[in-house]
């Protein structure tokens, strides 16, 4: 899928001969290539718009998995009961234990980063299975 990115070089496009600066947004799709400062050239080339794709250069990834397509969530319309809200209370804590526990461990990973998250994420599954041995 394609979307816009900052152009890196100056260049034209191909088919309609239309100029784009440096710097200046352009559509851009690796496969089928596709590129041009028009959406409608871009798209007679064969590209297909996405705008959810992360934003790159021409010298860089034009977009992973992530973000690409909007997650629609419907949360149903419920009360919460005072048990589940004890429940996330406890989540939070072991939020906040996994987030730390990870940084004191892996002191080199961003905490932003999507592996920060994944091992953050593993460890508390882990903290959280072990509160079952200590309730029995």
């Amino acid at each position: 899928m394609g979307t816009k990115i900052k152009g890196k070089y100056a260049g034209n496009c191909k088919i309609c001969g239309s100029d784009w600066r440096v710097g200046e947004e352009i559509f851009y799709q690796k496969d089928p290539k596709a590129i041009c400062i028009d959406k409608e050239c871009f798209e007679e080339q064969g590209g297909k718009f996405t705008p959810y794709a992360s934003q790159g250069t021409l010298t860089n990834s034009t977009g992973g998995g992530w973000g690409k397509t909007p997650i629609i969530t419907k949360l149903p319309d419920c009360e919460i009961s005072d048990e589940v809200k004890k429940i996330t209370e406890y989540w939070d804590q072991f939020f906040v234990v996994a987030h730390h526990k990870t940084k004191a461990v892996y002191p080199q990973e961003d905490v932003n980063g999507d592996r920060f998250g994944q091992i953050r994420s593993k460890m508390m599954d882990q903290f959280m299975g072990l509160t079952n041995l200590i309730k029995e």
